[in-house]
């Protein structure tokens, strides 16, 4: 059977087929390498051959002679050292009853400032004040006993003179009478015990100070050793702060000290009070407290700081007016041989109108000096 007409075009697309197949498993193949080739050349500026390129410019070699210099002087800067603290109380209260009983009213809540003797707490007095008129009652028997043995020794004694009665029964009249004074003395100092016990059912405030919990409520039972409140004296007041080991030989007990109170925003007058005479093993240092002269607005808890004064600091330093700022980069002219050299320097604090000198000068260098709008510029 012959081939028809299109018999020689089949023949010849048929091998075609794997070669276009081939090329595109080429294509895939090399066309990350071809990218990566093509990135590098245009980093590397083969397709900006049309642009000015960047270069670095010399700088400026200026004369000496017409421009003012100043040497760079070194300076002393008192040097400090700041040490953390927290406020306390120097003595914090807990007000207790001393017998038992229960709760009836409480005139004190937290916050609130008391005065010296000022009723806190009231107590259930009943049982106490039975106590009292029980030993009131022991104290009148007492006494009436001693009435009737006073009058048995008057009695007895008269006998004796006229030698009705022995001198033995006499003894034992006289024995009666000691034993019923010292009997009432006895139940006297009963009835007062009681009575000041009847006064511990009032519970007053040791001192003038500021409530700081209330620990008890109405029908609560108070005992010795129960707290009911607790509180403080709202002037002594005291910065404790932990001052390392090295630094402490710069204190002593009696020495004026401020302390800066950031709550209140307030540098506050103080005297080291006490020094404790231990270091902790882990911080290495030592509990220093230092009591506040001015308490107003200050209240235990609060963070301090105490500074602490050291050797005074050697830096170098020069005039605003010698600095050219240049973007990120600070330059100085430096007189050396007749001509300005621009020199790169560090630098540090701001120190009045000069700038501490970190690295890039020497002292006794001198430098140039500009107008303002020249050295704050740069060029």
């Amino acid at each position: 059977m012959n081939p028809g007409p299109d018999a020689p075009i089949r023949a010849e697309q048929t091998p075609a087929l794997p070669r276009r197949g081939f090329l595109r498993r080429a294509a895939r193949m090399f066309a990350p390498s071809l990218a990566i080739v093509l990135l590098m050349l245009w980093v590397l500026g083969a397709f900006r051959r049309g642009q000015i390129q960047p270069s670095v410019l010399p700088a400026p070699v200026e004369a000496a002679e017409n421009v003012p210099t100043v040497p760079v002087e070194a300076i002393l800067l008192p040097a400090t050292q700041e040490v953390t603290g927290t406020v306390r109380a120097e003595q914090v209260f807990t007000v207790s009853a001393r017998v038992t009983a229960n709760v009836v009213e409480t005139r004190a809540a937290a916050g609130r400032r008391v005065s010296a003797g000022e009723v806190l707490v009231v107590l259930d007095d009943r049982d106490l004040k039975k106590r009292v008129e029980q030993a009131q009652e022991a104290v009148r028997g007492a006494e009436a006993t001693l009435a009737q043995a006073r009058a048995d020794f008057e009695r007895d004694r008269r006998l004796l003179e006229q030698q009705v009665i022995p001198a033995y029964d006499f003894e034992h009249t006289r024995t009666n009478l000691r034993l019923a004074e010292a009997n009432l003395e006895r139940l006297k100092r009963a009835a007062e015990e009681a009575e000041v016990t009847l006064s511990y059912a009032v519970i007053r405030s040791p001192a003038a100070g500021v409530i700081v919990d209330r620990l008890a409520e109405p029908g609560d039972l108070a005992a010795p050793g129960r707290p009911l409140l607790s509180m403080y004296e709202e002037s002594r007041l005291w910065l404790e702060a932990s001052v390392p080991e090295d630094l402490l030989a710069g204190f002593r007990v009696g020495q004026r000290r401020d302390v800066r109170i950031e709550a209140v925003s307030r540098t506050i007058p103080g005297r080291v009070s006490e020094i404790v005479p231990s270091a902790d093993p882990q911080s290495r240092a030592v509990a220093v407290r230092v009591k506040l002269e001015q308490t107003a607005g200050i209240v235990p808890g609060m963070f301090g700081r105490l500074a602490i004064a050291l050797a005074p600091e050697k830096v170098l330093a020069v005039p605003e007016s010698a600095v050219i700022r240049a973007g990120q980069l600070t330059l100085v002219d430096v007189a050396a041989h007749g001509r300005l050299q621009r020199r790169t320097v560090q630098l540090g604090r701001r120190i009045g109108p000069r700038l501490e000198v970190l690295s890039g000068l020497a002292e006794g260098e001198r430098v140039a000096v500009r107008p303002a709008a020249q050295g704050g510029g740069g060029q």
